[in-house]
């Protein structure tokens, strides 16, 4: 691995997105249908927040009607961007907190970059 290596390298595909006004149940199909745990929520192209599995369950659990609620009642609102031209350093601490890497560039959400990602993308340069 060298250490030029950016996370824009990791990023496989472009960002299953859902936005603020989507119920729950719409990000949650989506999350089944892409085989995701989680998803930025964009609003008119601007990053608003990221929603995933334990903001659902944590907000429908006792009462499942809450799963026509809006996304922007359960999504996360504090984030973390990266840049995309960031060392896969920067990486670290994001997962050591239990979060995703959210990658921007040029002020647009480009991808998401989960431990899993990293860990294909190591294994793969032993292979």
């Amino acid at each position: 691995m060298s250490r030029s290596n950016t996370v824009r390298e990791l990023i496989k595909r472009a960002p299953i997105t859902t936005n603020p006004t989507d119920p729950l149940s719409e990000a949650y199909r989506l999350m089944r249908e892409h085989d995701v745990s989680q998803l930025p929520v964009l609003d008119g192209g601007h990053i608003a927040g990221i929603v995933d599995e334990s903001d659902i369950l944590l907000h429908v659990y006792g009462d499942p009607k809450r799963f026509a609620d809006p996304v922007s009642i359960a999504m996360v609102t504090r984030l973390e961007l990266t840049p995309a031209g960031a060392s896969l350093e920067t990486l670290l601490p994001i997962f050591e907190r239990g979060h995703v890497a959210m990658i921007a560039e040029n002020g647009k959400l480009t991808g998401l970059i989960t431990r899993v990602d990293l860990l294909d993308w190591l294994g793969s340069a032993v292979a």
